[in-house]
C-alpha cells in the first residue's frame, strides 16, 4: 500500500495499576529517523520501541512520546556493599595513577547507580512495561491507518499528474512529427535560393539537410520519457516504498524535458514543454512525501 511520509498516532493501554498514553509523530526524511522519549523507569526498554517501530515503517522521522502513571507501591533502597566495594577499589587506584591527592568523598561514589537496589517487585515494573508496550502498539496502528489515507491521496493526484503529461507528451510528438518534414522542405528551398543554379552535388545537399532535421527530432527523448512515465506508474501500483526511485524518475523525466526544449523549434511546442516542466514540478512536489 501507498504511504505517505507524514501522520500522527495517539494510542492508550492499562494494565494493572499502570495506565500508558503513547504519541507518535511521523514528517518526512530522506531516511528512517527515530527518537524515543520515554519515563525513565522505563529507559531501557528503548530498543524494543525502536525495534517496534523498524518492522512497520520504513522512511520517515518519527518523534515518539511516551508517558505512564500508577500506584508503584513502597519501595525501599539497599545498598550493594560488594559493589561498592568494587567501586572504591577503582577509585583509589585511578587517584593514585593519576597521582590525585585529594580524598575520595561521597558524592564520588553515589555516581555510580548500580550501587542501589530498590526493591519494587517484577510484577510492579512489568505491567508498566506492558502498558507501555500496548500504548506503543495502538499509536503505531493509527499512525499507518493515516499515512495510509494520506497515501492514497497523494496516489490518486499522482496518477492524475502523469495522465496530463502523457497527454502533453502525444501532442508535444504530433507537433514534432509534422515540423521535422517542414523544415526538411524549408532547408531545401532555402539552400535552391542560396545556390542558385549553382553546380553542387545534390546527395551532399540532401545529406545536410538530413543531419539538421535530425537535430531537431525529439524521438528519442519521446520515448524515453514516455518508458519513464510506465515505470513510474508501475512502482506508484506495486504499493512497496518506492519513494526515492519514484524521485529520481522525476529527475530523469525532467533530463527528457529539457532537451526536448531545447530542439523545439515552435512556440507551441515550447509552451507544451514548459506545461510539462511545471507539472513536473508539481509531481516532484508530492513524491518527496511518500515513504
Amino acid at each position: 500500500m501507498t504511504q505517505s511520509m507524514t501522520g500522527f498516532g495517539k494510542g492508550e493501554a492499562v494494565v494493572g495499576t499502570y495506565s500508558a498514553t503513547a504519541e507518535i509523530r511521523s514528517v518526512n526524511s530522506r531516511y528512517l529517523e527515530i527518537g524515543v522519549k520515554l519515563p525513565q523507569s522505563l529507559s531501557s526498554y528503548e530498543m524494543e520501541v525502536r525495534e517496534s517501530i523498524r518492522q512497520q515503517v520504513g522512511r520517515g522521522k518519527l518523534s515518539v512520546l511516551v508517558s505512564t502513571t500508577g500506584e508503584q507501591g513502597d519501595t525501599e533502597v539497599k545498598v550493594d556493599s560488594e559493589s561498592v566495594k568494587r567501586v572504591m577499589g577503582l577509585l583509589k587506584s585511578l587517584k593514585k595513577s593519576a597521582k590525585i591527592s585529594s580524598p575520595i568523598k561521597l558524592e564520588h561514589v553515589l555516581i555510580f547507580r548500580d550501587l542501589f537496589k530498590g526493591s519494587s517487585t517484577e510484577l510492579q515494573n512489568g505491567d508498566e512495561w506492558e502498558a507501555a508496550r500496548g500504548a506503543v502498539g495502538a499509536a503505531l496502528a493509527q499512525l499507518q491507518q493515516a499515512r495510509t489515507a494520506e497515501g492514497l491521496a497523494l496516489k490518486a493526484d499522482l496518477t492524475k499528474r502523469i495522465d496530463r503529461l502523457r497527454l502533453a507528451l502525444t501532442k508535444i510528438e504530433g507537433l514534432s512529427r509534422d515540423h521535422v518534414e517542414e523544415e526538411k522542405s524549408r532547408l531545401r528551398q532555402k539552400v535552391k535560393e542560396v545556390l542558385n543554379g549553382k553546380d553542387v552535388d545534390p546527395a551532399r545537399i540532401e545529406l545536410e539537410i538530413v543531419l539538421l532535421a535530425d537535430k531537431l527530432d525529439i524521438t528519442e527523448e519521446v520515448v524515453r520519457f514516455r518508458t519513464h512515465t510506465d515505470f513510474f506508474m508501475q512502482l506508484l501500483e506495486s504499493g512497496d516504498s518506492n519513494g526515492r526511485r519514484l524521485n529520481f524518475l522525476i529527475q530523469e523525466m525532467n533530463r527528457e524535458a529539457n532537451t526536448m526544449g531545447s530542439k523545439a523549434f515552435d512556440a507551441d511546442m515550447s509552451h507544451l514543454v514548459v506545461e510539462m516542466k511545471e507539472e513536473l514540478e508539481k509531481v516532484r512536489e508530492q513524491v518527496q512525501n511518500l515513504e
